[in-house]
This record gives C-alpha cells, sequence and structure tokens, in this order.
C-alpha cells in the first residue's frame, strides 16, 4: 500500500481532525484579543533630564554631549532626536537592526545613561528613561464641573482609584495633573517691617518639619520606640506654627504670611474638554489584552466612579474599544461576504456537486489556520482579519484544481476511489510546487526587519499559514469529498471555455514572435506611464477625529498658549459638526491613537483633538482651522492634520538641515521654507528653528557681595523665594507628599521693575538691595536647540491639502533645492513620509533576494531545466500590466500596501505558470509534439485557472470597495495585476513556449 492509498484510507480521521481545528477556530474566533492595529514592539524610548537654572546652551553643552556620546556606543541606537530647553533636555532614542531581546537592548541604554550621567555636571538630576511611550492609553477621560482645579484633581484620583482595580489595566496616569502644593506667601513690607526674611523663615520652618528618630527604650521587656512628631501634619498646623524674631519675640506664621493649600504654581499643564477645565484620566490596558472586554469593563467601573463623584462629570474623551468593535465587525462582515462571493461563483461555475466540495474547504481551512494563528500567540486586529480575507481567494486554488482532476478522471470511467487516489499521485508534487512558490513570494515580508516590517508582518504570517493548511486539506480533505460526493458527468459538448482555451492557444502558436515582441512593448510601455503613478507611505484613517497643533513662540507663557487655545476651540465648538474638542495645554495629549507622537514639557505647545459627527466633516474643518489661524492667531503656528496609518511620521514633507551654525541655519531653513511655501499642494508650512526667548541676566558684583557677607548663591536663592518660591519641606496629607513653598505674594507676576529694589539681608542683618550687588542685562537666547544624532538640525515641514501626495512635492522642490545656495556647511537630507517608504521599501528589498532564491530553487527542483525556470519567472512582470493601469484608473496611488500586493500577486502569477507548465509536460511524456501539447494544456487549464484568479479576486472585492483608506491600494494592485497577467499568461506563455521549444523539438 502506498503513502497515497494509506493517506486516502484514513480520510475520516482527517475530515474528523479538520472539523475538530474549525469547530476550535470558531469558538476562538469569538473569544480571541481583539485590537484595531498590531502593537509596535518597544522601538522608542524617551530620556529627560533635568538641570535648573541652566539655558539651553548650557544644557546642550554640559547634559546633552555627554549623553550623545553614550548612547551612539549602542549599537541598537539607530536614531537620537534631541532639543534642548532652559532647564531641560527631551531626547527621542529609536532603536533599529535586528533585535532579538528588546528588554536586555534597553537595558544597555540604561547603562549607557548611567556612564553619561558620571560627566554631568552637580546639580543636574539623573536621567529619567521612559521606554512605554508606545503604549496606548486605550481610554482617555475628562473631569469637569468645576473651577476648582484641586476639586478636579482630587475626583480624578478618585475615578483612578476606581479603574486601578480592573484586572486588564496596566497603568492609570493623570492627564494635565495640577499637582499640589503648600505655599506661604510673604509680603515684602511685612517682612522688612518685623525683621525677617524669606531666607531665616525658611530655615525655622524646615527644622521643624523634619521625621527624626527618637531612638527606643526598654520597657517591661519589649522595645518601645520613641516617635517625636516632628514635622507638620496639616495646614492649620503650618499655619499656626510660632516664628522667632530677630528680637526674640515670637508671632505666629499666619499674622505674618497667607498660608494656602491650592494647586502646583506656576503650572507646567492643563487641560479643557467642550471649553471646560478638566483634569484627564489615561488608562493602558495591559499587552495583549482584549480591548473589546477592557472597554465593557472600563465602562462598568466607570458607572460607580461617576456617583463617587457626583455633582462633578467625568467625560469620554476617547473611547478605542469602540472603534476595535466597529473595525473588527467591518472586517468581519468583509471577511463572510468575501466566503459568500466565492463560494457563490464556485457553485455558479463548477456547478452544485462540485462547486459545494470545494466551498466545504473554504471554512475548514479558514477556521484551521485561525486556531494554528490563535495557538501561536496571534491577535484579532485589521491587518490579521485583512490578511484572512487575502488568503480566501488564494486558499480555494489547490482544492479547484484537485476537485477538477478527480472529477476529469471519473468522466473517463475511473470510479471515485481510483480517480482521487490517481489525483493525488499526480497533483501531490505540482501543487507543492505552487504552495511552495506562493509562500516564497511572502518570505521576505516575513523576514523583513523594521518598522513598517513588524507592522504587516501579520499578512505573511497568516496568508502563509492558510497555503499550507489549504495544501494540506487538498491533499487530505478534499479528495475523501470528491470520492464521497462527485458523480461521472453525462457526456456533453465541447464547453464554450475549453472552445476558448483552443483559441488562444492557436493564436498565441500561430503569431508567436508577435506575441512576445507585443508583450515587451505593453510592459515597457507600462513601465512609462508608472511615472505617472504617485507615491504615498501610508494612507490617512478613516476616522472621524483629527488633531490640531499650536505652537507659541519659544518662552510663551502656559497663560498664553491658554488663550490661543481657547480661541480655535470655541470656534470649533461653534460647529454643529463638532462633538468634541479637547484641548491640551503645556504638553501633547495622550497616546489616544498608536502612532500619535508624544509632545512632552512644553509650555507654548497646545494640542486639540477634534472628534466630528461623520468623517466626511473633516474636511471642512480643517479648511476652517486654516481660516481661523489667519484671522485670530497671528504669530501662533497651527497645524491641523487627520489621523494616520502605519508607523508614526511627523509630517509627510520634512528636510532636514544640518550644522553648526545658528545664523546658516536660519537663513537655510528659510530659504527652504520658501521653496516649499510656492510648491501647489504644501500648507502649514514651518521650520522647528527657535528665534529664541526673553532672559535677565543679572551679573553679580562679587566684590560687592563679599562686603556684605553674601554670595553668588544667597543672591540666587533670593531670587528663587521672591519668584518661584522655595521649598521647605513636604507635607503628607494623604499617601503622596505635597511640597511646602515660601515666597512672596508676587510670586513669577513679580515687576521686572521690582527686581532692583529686592532685598538682601546681609550678614551683619542689614538690608541691601538686589540693584547694589548685581547688573541687570536683557538678552534674547536660543530657548530650544535640536539635534538629530549628534549634529544641530533644523527641520523645515509641511502637511499636504487633500488629494496630495508627497512625491509630488519633492518632485516640484528638487529643481528649487539644487539651484538653492547653502551656506557653507550646511548639509541637507529627506525625512517625513519619503524617508519612511525608502526604509521601508530598502527592507523589504534587501531580503528580496531570498525570497527570489526560495522560488527559483522550488521551480528547478520541480522542473529541472533552466529554460523552464525562466519561462515560468516571465509571467512575474506580466503583473505590472494591469497594477500600474489598476492604480491610475482608480485613482490610488503606489504606497507600501501597494508593494505588498505586487509581492503577494507575484506567487499567485507564478501558479497559473506552474499549472499550464506541468500540463504540457504531461501532454510531451505521453507522446504529443509541442503544438498538441500547448492547445491540450491551454484548453484543460484554463477553466482552473481562470477559476482560481476569478476567486482571488473575488475574495478581494470587499477590501477593494471598503470604506477603510487602508486596503484599497492593496487590493486594487492585487486585482487589477492579476487580471491582467491571467489573460497575458494565456496567451505570452505559450508562445514562449512554442519559441524555446519548438525547434529544439524539430
Amino acid at each position: 500500500m502506498n503513502i497515497a492509498q494509506a493517506l486516502l484510507d484514513r480520510g475520516r480521521l482527517f475530515l474528523t481532525m479538520a472539523l475538530v481545528l474549525s469547530l476550535t477556530g470558531a469558538l476562538l474566533w469569538m473569544t480571541m484579543v481583539r485590537q484595531e492595529d498590531p502593537l509596535l514592539p518597544d522601538y522608542w524610548g524617551q530620556v529627560t533630564v533635568s538641570f535648573p537654572g541652566a539655558d539651553a546652551l548650557t544644557m546642550e553643552r554640559l547634559i546633552l554631549k555627554p549623553i550623545e556620546d553614550a548612547l551612539i556606543e549602542v549599537d541598537e541606537v539607530r536614531i537620537i532626536d534631541a532639543t534642548a530647553f532652559d532647564e531641560m533636555i527631551v531626547l527621542e532614542v529609536e532603536l533599529g537592526g535586528r533585535i532579538r531581546d528588546f528588554d536586555q537592548t534597553w537595558d544597555e541604554v540604561r547603562r549607557a545613561l548611567e556612564r553619561a550621567r558620571g560627566k554631568f555636571p552637580s546639580g543636574a538630576e539623573p536621567p529619567l528613561l521612559n521606554r512605554e511611550i508606545q503604549e496606548p492609553d486605550a481610554v482617555v477621560l475628562a473631569v469637569t464641573g468645576s473651577a476648582d482645579l484641586l476639586e478636579l484633581r482630587n475626583a480624578a484620583l478618585r475615578t483612578k482609584d476606581h479603574l486601578s482595580r480592573l484586572p486588564a489595566v496596566s497603568k492609570v496616569n493623570l492627564v494635565a495633573d495640577p499637582g499640589e502644593q503648600v505655599v506661604i506667601q510673604m509680603d515684602d513690607a511685612a517682612a522688612r517691617r518685623i525683621g525677617i526674611s524669606p531666607d531665616q523663615l525658611a530655615a525655622q520652618l524646615a527644622a521643624r518639619n523634619r521625621i527624626i528618630p527618637g531612638g527606643s527604650i526598654e520597657l517591661a521587656g519589649m522595645t518601645v520606640r520613641l516617635r517625636p512628631l516632628s514635622e507638620f501634619k496639616s495646614v492649620s498646623e503650618i499655619a499656626s506654627t510660632p516664628v522667632i524674631l530677630p528680637s526674640g519675640a515670637s508671632i505666629l506664621l499666619q499674622d505674618l504670611a497667607t498660608v494656602r493649600h491650592g494647586v502646583l504654581e506656576p503650572g507646567t499643564s492643563r487641560m479643557r474638554f467642550n471649553g471646560k477645565m478638566a483634569v484627564g484620566v489615561a488608562i493602558t490596558p495591559k499587552k495583549n489584552s482584549n480591548l473589546v472586554a477592557f472597554g465593557r469593563e472600563v465602562r462598568s467601573a466607570l458607572q460607580a466612579a461617576r456617583e463617587d463623584v457626583a455633582p462633578l462629570q467625568i467625560h469620554e474623551v476617547s473611547f478605542q474599544p469602540d472603534h476595535t468593535a466597529q473595525r473588527i465587525s467591518d472586517l468581519n462582515r468583509a471577511l463572510l461576504s468575501a466566503m459568500m462571493i466565492v463560494s457563490g461563483m464556485l457553485i455558479l461555475i463548477m456547478g452544485p456537486r462540485m462547486g459545494l466540495v470545494v466551498t466545504a474547504v473554504i471554512p475548514l481551512a479558514i477556521l484551521s489556520s485561525l486556531t494554528l494563528f490563535a495557538w501561536g500567540g496571534g491577535v484579532l486586529h485589521q491587518i490579521s482579519i485583512a490578511a484572512f480575507i487575502m488568503a480566501l481567494g488564494m486558499l480555494v486554488d489547490n482544492a479547484i484544481v484537485m476537485a477538477e482532476n478527480v472529477q476529469y478522471r471519473m468522466d473517463q470511467g475511473a470510479s471515485g476511489t481510483d480517480a482521487a487516489l490517481e489525483a493525488v499521485r499526480e497533483l501531490a508534487t505540482p501543487l507543492l510546487g505552487a504552495t511552495a512558490t506562493t509562500l516564497a513570494a511572502f518570505v521576505p515580508m516575513f523576514i523583513s526587519q523594521g518598522v513598517t516590517a513588524d507592522f504587516t508582518r501579520t499578512i505573511p504570517v497568516v496568508i502563509m499559514l492558510c497555503l499550507t493548511v489549504s495544501f494540506g486539506y487538498a491533499m487530505l480533505i478534499t479528495p475523501v469529498l470528491c470520492r464521497k460526493f462527485l458523480k461521472p458527468s453525462p457526456p456533453r459538448r465541447e464547453s464554450n471555455l475549453v472552445r476558448m482555451g483552443y483559441g488562444l492557444a492557436d493564436f498565441a502558436l500561430r503569431y508567436s514572435k508577435s506575441v512576445v515582441f507585443m508583450a515587451l512593448l505593453l510592459m515597457g510601455i507600462v513601465l512609462m506611464l508608472g511615472t505617472r503613478v504617485e507615491q504615498q507611505f501610508f494612507p490617512s484613517a478613516d476616522r472621524n477625529q483629527f488633531v490640531v497643533d499650536l505652537k507659541l513662540p519659544e518662552g510663551s507663557h502656559l497663560l498664553a498658549t491658554e488663550q490661543a487655545s481657547r480661541i480655535m476651540e470655541n470656534s470649533l465648538l461653534e460647529k454643529e459638526s463638532v462633538t468634541r474638542a479637547t484641548s491640551f495645554m503645556g504638553s501633547g495629549a495622550p497616546l489616544f491613537y498608536y502612532n500619535i507622537i508624544l509632545t512632552p514639557f512644553s509650555p507654548h505647545f497646545a494640542q486639540l483633538i477634534v472628534e466630528t459627527r461623520h468623517i466626511q466633516d473633516v474636511d471642512s474643518l480643517l479648511d476652517h482651522v486654516a481660516s481661523v489661524a489667519a484671522r485670530l492667531l497671528p504669530g501662533v503656528e497651527v497645524v491641523n492634520r487627520k489621523l494616520e496609518q502605519g508607523p508614526p511620521v511627523q509630517a509627510p514633507v520634512e528636510i532636514r538641515l544640518f550644522g553648526d551654525d545658528f545664523q546658516d541655519l536660519h537663513h537655510a531653513a528659510m530659504g527652504v521654507a520658501e521653496l516649499l511655501t510656492g510648491i501647489a499642494g504644501t500648507r502649514d508650512v514651518r521650520h522647528d528653528m527657535s528665534p529664541g526667548s526673553p532672559t535677565i541676566r543679572l551679573h553679580i558684583d562679587d566684590a560687592a557681595s563679599g562686603r556684605h557677607g553674601l554670595s553668588r548663591e544667597d543672591v540666587s536663592r533670593t531670587l528663587l523665594g521672591r519668584t518661584r518660591g522655595l521649598e521647605i519641606g513636604e507635607l503628607y496629607l494623604d499617601d503622596d507628599p505635597i511640597p511646602i513653598f515660601i515666597r512672596t505674594t508676587q510670586g513669577e507676576h513679580l515687576d521686572i521693575e521690582a527686581l532692583a529694589a529686592i532685598d538682601l539681608r546681609t550678614a551683619q542683618g542689614h538690608l541691601t538691595p538686589m540693584g547694589s550687588l548685581a547688573r541687570q542685562e536683557l538678552d534674547w537666547v536660543a530657548a530650544a536647540i535640536n539635534h538629530r544624532n549628534g549634529k544641530r538640525v533644523v527641520t523645515v515641514s509641511s502637511q499636504l491639502a487633500a488629494g496630495v501626495t508627497y512625491s509630488q512635492v519633492m518632485k516640484a522642490l528638487q529643481p528649487g533645492l539644487s539651484e538653492l545656495e547653502l551656506p557653507p556647511g550646511v548639509e541637507i537630507a529627506f525625512g517625513g513620509e519619503a524617508e519612511s517608504a525608502g526604509e521601508a521599501n530598502m527592507a523589504l528589498m534587501t531580503v528580496l533576494p531570498i525570497g527570489f532564491l526560495l522560488l527559483f530553487g522550488v521551480l528547478l527542483a520541480e522542473f529541472n531545466s533552466f529554460r523552464r525556470v525562466a519561462l515560468v519567472l516571465m509571467t512575474v512582470p506580466l503583473a505590472a500590466v494591469g497594477i500600474v493601469p489598476g492604480l491610475l484608473l482608480n485613482n490610488q496611488p503606489f504606497g507600501f500596501m501597494s508593494m505588498l500586493g505586487a509581492f503577494a500577486l507575484a506567487g499567485v502569477v507564478v501558479n497559473n505558470a506552474i499549472v499550464l507548465l506541468e500540463m504540457i509536460e504531461r501532454e510531451r511524456r505521453e507522446g504529443a509534439d509541442v503544438r498538441t501539447a500547448v492547445r491540450e494544456a491551454v484548453a484543460r487549464r484554463i477553466r482552473p485557472i481562470l477559476l482560481a484568479t476569478g476567486t482571488t479576486v473575488a475574495g478581494l472585492l470587499p477590501l477593494a470597495v471598503s470604506s477603510s483608506t487602508f486596503w484599497p491600494p492593496l487590493a486594487s494592485a492585487m486585482i487589477s495585476g492579476l487580471l491582467a497577467s491571467t489573460v497575458l499568461t494565456l496567451i505570452i506563455f505559450p508562445a514562449a513556449y512554442r519559441l524555446v521549444f519548438a525547434s529544439r523539438e524539430a
């Protein structure tokens, strides 16, 4: 008994196994983890370092330089984007290369930061690494209903407590947390009158607010700890504490100063929801959580939280589980539609009996593949479900060929068992080869490295899994079903399809040279047409949300940022099409969408999340934002944009200028910005070079200070105490420490003219004005210095008008850039979508030879002939004949998804050629000449080839007509390419075969 016979005899076993796997898949489909988009690995991290008192240039020299030098030594660090601000630096670190263990790599980054810390000056704080900046905040809430930020904060903290108890929650953070502080506001005049300075008062209060051990005593065999109550317990206790005056008398602190419990001042960030002050709550689920179930749990917990914080309100700013449920539901319908379309086509064309046999394989293969996918840790999201839809049309190809072969043999008089047995023996090798060649086409996508590859990797994983399962079922399940259900067909006349096959073969054989020549000419024409196809990395997201960024000049106060954002916010809320407008001032929005780029501490920056009633409202509102910015916000950089698909990109068009001299960089940036502004289709052109911010430098006279027993530190502390305040300790009301500050009543609102009149108490106890010890100088200094990989950089960026792609702008920009005279030492580089697309394409092209070698090896092993392999590979370029016209007719740009479609198409097209070549060779082995073999092969294989093409196209139709912006480019490329290549293969392959082998036969 041979292997084929043994497998066929155990058909019930294999059928039972397939049913069990399919039922398991159906159950897993209902319970699998659901997300809208795949989670990207931890490629990005953020490093922050604070150095109070240092300006941006000092931060660049003393803090940023050591960190960059240390990070460059880590091989996996690919990009270091850094900005040096006054008193702080922020670095965005991106990893690259083949990283096996992200935890280990980030540990190396952490060790590099520790090495750099050893070179920091005293007073600089240690670097803080946050490698969780890509963890999405699936739910963002806003607590409103009071003008008291402290009341809102307490309600937000109670809400956080409710949500933190959920098992699926990873972390809950407050957004625009106003913080808490106790401030002791001391009037200068009163302090001068009673003879005590803020420094002296601070020293007294600090000494009374320390947790100091009292030791222990032995008492009756027990150790009894002595606990001196040496720290403040309440705000009232601070207010009633006695202050010792220089005269020896005492006075209560509340009689000398105002003690107030409030939010941190000056504030660092604020939030508004629909025009009302708010404190936000951002909820991050655990990795690989089911977002749909997570959303239900959160809403259930919010019911109790709302009762707890009433009469304050809790609003949903962004609720990712709803978007996930809608996306999954849409794609589920698309998958079911594709299955119905493919099944209907099979039954209609193949007949009810054979059509149902082949159709039965579809749910078995899909659900079995889903089982294996889930067992391997797969997640249901838009990429994985769409991959199943793409695989749907491909996985029936093997079953179609097997069923057609069995039916043919039964029609020739063979029994069901013999027909099935012979079909398995005949088709095992060809179908294995066809499957292997398709798998080889997806290997480059599977092994490619990089952010984009990780984002789309589920596509090759799912399709390769489905194709492997479909081959197994074609060998094990389809023959069993054919033996059981197929019957010999009654004699019938030659079908129209067979006659068409003979006609195509005769045409190709008669005009072989002309056919091949016309094919080459057609490919040349399409190659020229390819230059007309615009390029786009990834399309925008189909969401009823958009983002508005407002950037004031560097150094702008948070109050000015609040005012500007309120103008924009009010103008949007007046529109009926706007349902929600949430403003984040002083920092960017939380990571409510997977590829939003976080913007940390930036007092001059605000970001608005705007939600509309319908997706169609977004474009008109973007125009409205631009109009409002031009009319009401002069001097404010306003950038509005839709949410984007794919890996994060700052702007679609970016031109980077590297150099050392600020003046040269500014000159070059203005020149490039002028060129960009003049190109049709660009909008919101800007550059990120800071114009600087005002700084009052105080030149301290050391000799004068020394005569009064004062130091530079004394002068600096006095200034700090008058404006931001001196920290004297902490108050523990609940679990978290609340800092205590002492300062003057004016705080940061101190008049500039009053600086010189600030009193300093000398060592002798006298008062001397600041003006006698320090000279003031108003200066304009750099407020933000940008670096990329250790070099100063200025980035000129632009958004794009609707319907415009980055490739159009880059083509129009190139002539101007080539004529632009850059200052010496200034270099230019491209970022944005051009860079991201180039990197993604290069990553794919780097591993493309591996896929080609696998494809070539499989074909050579199957046919053992270089000429036959060359004939098969010749059909791959034929797909381009359809791809380019298809994209042009559908007005689709060529992007990364279109390129994936082209790669997927290569394996399908090759299969048609393999099926045709196998039949030709079989006919020739049976004694037919080349002409006869070709005619019979085309006539017999035209139906399965057209069926395979038809089912693949039918399976892709739901993606092609999808309302999503993500899938139509891929589906359009595959459908048009497959249709064109199939028709051309049926004509050109026979002609080429005749030219190669007919002369040899003669």
